[in-house]
């Protein structure tokens, strides 16, 4: 059992989560209101956010009334989940990549 708990912690998904989650709360308290760690870091969102059916359900638009405050767009929910899955994702591609470098080591030997 500890065997698991230690690979748990050692894998990439669950350091990108964790880093994700941390991104998602600082923006919901405010502190990235332009959405740059939320939207601009993230490869996956950064290609899809402004694609036009998937924008609409991403960004608040009726939270900026004025031009002025297009820059600071709020985000919806389903934003905060894909930037999650979207960092589990790529951590489940970095494990996968560490271990088949591991794998191909143990049979080199």
């Amino acid at each position: 059992m500890e065997g698991k708990a230690l690979k748990r912690w050692k894998s990439f998904r669950f350091w990108l989560v964790v880093v994700s989650m941390l991104i998602c709360v600082n923006n919901y308290v405010g502190n990235d209101g332009a959405n740059i760690l939320l939207i601009s870091l993230n490869p996956f969102l950064n290609a899809i956010a402004y694609l036009e059916p998937i924008r609409h359900s991403i960004f608040d638009y009726e939270s900026a009334k004025f031009a002025i405050d297009s820059a600071v767009i709020s985000v919806r929910f389903p934003a905060y989940v894909l930037h999650v899955g979207s960092f589990f994702l790529i951590g489940v591609v970095m494990d996968q990549m560490v271990w088949r470098w591991k794998f191909r080591q143990r049979l080199d030997r």
